[in-house]
């Protein structure tokens, strides 16, 4: 809303950008009605935007439910505009406000205020503040028109401007152009060092700069390492440089105080300094950039130079230009690992695939005994397996082993072990034998690639009623026997296959009368752990085995009792390990 009095006129806003812009254009009309010339006009216009466009920026939300305030007044002399607003208010500055740097944020509406008008005044008050502004109306000639002498005046001015609007564009139509090109690239280049040199090279030339070096941070995250110098030199050999170093580099200091380093005649490169002899050192600045917080790298422009230091709009062009580099490197990354993941999803698919199949789809029968196992994977897929073969008579050979390692290795090596122990049926009721003639077998793979497996072997025989086992560096087999308060683990343990080629192996023979209860398993149970980091180990173990046999009849409720209770120590920890294991119980 607005009221008018004889040359003078009032408007009121609402705090918000939209109506104090819709103000000021309709206090332009009106400042226009009373003939002021256009120069005017314009200069009005941007004290009244800068003024008001404050009013409501500096608001906060209690004082956006008030209105902003435009009075201007127009005499024969001047015109005067006052400015009401809201806000808690600022210090105004004595004397002439200097013209920011092209890069500053603020500090420009106070130097159009100040240059743009004869007088201005700030108060200040508690609930409100007042800017006066005041600025002498141009001599008029005849009728109110503009002397012959000002409109040439004016003339030249509007001319110098667009003269120097027309070079400012001409100086960044090359950059804009390359950074369109940049921004349809970003994603399609995989290639960052190709990337890297066809904008270190635009920047070059936009910036009138002579040499460049760009360095990325190594994967390890303790040094720069170079990626391109230019121009390039084939005898020239950069070296990296440490993040910890103890040596005056601008592009360590740049890295560590997040700010940019110049170098120039007054403050040159340090004679210790890596860049030394690789940029030109007449002037130059070292700009270190980041993404999301994390250092990405260094780049530094050299100019030959010394009395031609780099403008702020040139350190504008190559923070844009770096930023667009940043994106690109952080893109090519993330493709890389998304690749490397995808490949290493596959591979755990495929050794899940093989770790399946060498499980026994069912489970022989061997009354009186009867059995039960089970094969719970990790996050990620190991070498964990067990078998249970036929072994005439009656018998079972039974096979637990864990392959050291995880994914597809582990996976082919338990595959192997699995198809070493199936060819020798002659070997099934020696199972100390049988482990000796696997480990020489397999040992000369095995030893090459620096892998071991351990191993427990068992053949239950029916008629004997019992159990001969041997271990390989494996988890003792635990036996339960009825009227005993607690099981205990059997056999003398060798050294797991691979890692001697003659070992020999000490074999058991264990008797199992009715309700006596066994346990073949991998370390995936002992070493499991709680939230609270604690592990289960062999002694815990050993009562729930003691439990499982006082609470649980057949072998399928024995295995169903003791996973319930592997699972109420576990509670949420997750799964680091392959859980594998065989029961055995003998039926009353």
């Amino acid at each position: 809303m607005h009221r008018e009095f004889r040359d003078m006129i009032k408007f009121e806003a609402t705090c918000d950008f939209a109506a104090v812009r819709n103000a000021t254009l309709a206090a332009r009309v009106w400042l226009a009605e009373k003939n002021l010339p256009e120069k005017d006009l314009g200069a009005w216009e941007l004290v009244l935007v800068e003024s008001v466009n404050n009013a409501v920026k500096y608001a906060d939300p209690a004082a956006r439910q008030l209105p902003v305030i435009l009075e201007l007044s127009c005499g024969d002399r001047d015109v005067e505009a006052r400015v009401t607003d809201q806000t808690s208010g600022f210090d105004w500055p004595e004397g002439e406000v200097a013209l920011p740097d092209p890069d500053s944020e603020t500090g420009r509406g106070l130097f159009l205020i100040k240059s743009l008008t004869d007088q201005s005044a700030y108060f200040r008050h508690s609930c409100q503040n007042v800017l006066v502004m005041r600025r002498a109306r141009p001599a008029m000639g005849k009728n109110g028109l503009l002397e012959v002498s000002q409109l040439q005046t004016r003339l030249a001015e509007a001319e110098a401007a667009l003269t120097d609007m027309t070079a400012e564009l001409a100086s960044n139509y090359e950059s804009l152009v390359a950074l369109f090109r940049y921004s349809s690239e970003l994603g399609a280049q995989t290639n960052s060092k190709v990337f890297s040199k066809r904008l270190l090279k635009d920047l070059l030339q936009i910036s009138e700069a002579d040499s460049a070096v760009l360095r990325l941070l190594s994967p390890n995250g303790k040094q720069l390492e170079t990626l391109l110098v230019l121009p390039e030199d084939p005898q020239l050999s950069l070296r990296a440089i440490a993040l910890d170093q103890d040596c005056a580099s601008v592009e360590i200091g740049a890295a560590r105080n997040r700010q940019d380093i110049w170098f120039g005649p007054e403050e040159p490169l340090a004679e210790d300094d890596p860049l030394q002899g690789s940029i030109s050192a007449g002037n130059g600045i070292c700009h270190a950039f980041f993404v999301a917080d994390q250092l990405v790298g260094t780049a530094t422009l050299g100019r030959r130079a010394s009395n031609r230091p780099f403008t702020a709009a040139q350190v504008n062009l190559l923070h844009t230009f770096i930023d667009f580099l940043a994106i690109q490197i952080v893109n090519t990354r993330l493709l890389d690992d998304r690749t490397a993941s995808s490949v290493t999803r596959r591979e755990l698919e495929i050794a899940a695939e093989i770790q399946r199949s060498l499980l026994p789809s069912m489970i022989p029968a061997c009354l009186p005994f009867e059995l039960a196992a089970g094969c719970q994977s990790a996050l990620q897929v190991g070498g964990d397996f067990y078998d249970v073969i036929p072994a005439g008579d009656g018998a079972l050979l039974l096979v637990i082993a864990d392959v050291m390692g995880k994914g597809v290795p582990a996976a082919l090596f338990a595959a192997v072990l699995r198809s070493t122990i199936r060819s020798m049926p002659q070997l099934f009721d020696q199972p100390a034998e049988l482990l000796a003639t696997a480990n020489r077998t397999l040992f000369p793979d095995l030893s090459r690639v620096d892998m071991f497996v351990t191993a427990q072997i068992a053949c239950l025989n029916p008629r004997c009623q019992k159990i001969i086992s041997a271990s390989a560096g494996h988890c003792p087999l635990l036996v339960w026997q009825p009227g005993r308060q607690e099981a205990v683990a059997l056999g003398e343990s060798g050294f797991p296959l691979g890692i001697e080629p003659l070992t020999r192996y000490v074999q058991t023979e264990t008797a199992l009368p009715p309700d006596a209860l066994v346990l073949l398993y991998t370390d995936g149970l002992s070493e499991m752990r709680n939230p609270k980091g604690e592990m289960l180990g062999e002694k815990r173990l050993i009562q729930l085995l003691v439990q499982t046999a006082a609470s649980s009849s057949g072998a399928p409720a024995s295995k169903d009792f003791l996973l319930s209770r592997l699972a109420d120590f576990r509670e949420q920890a997750p799964l680091m390990d392959d859980q594998t294991f065989i029961l055995i119980k003998h039926l009353p």
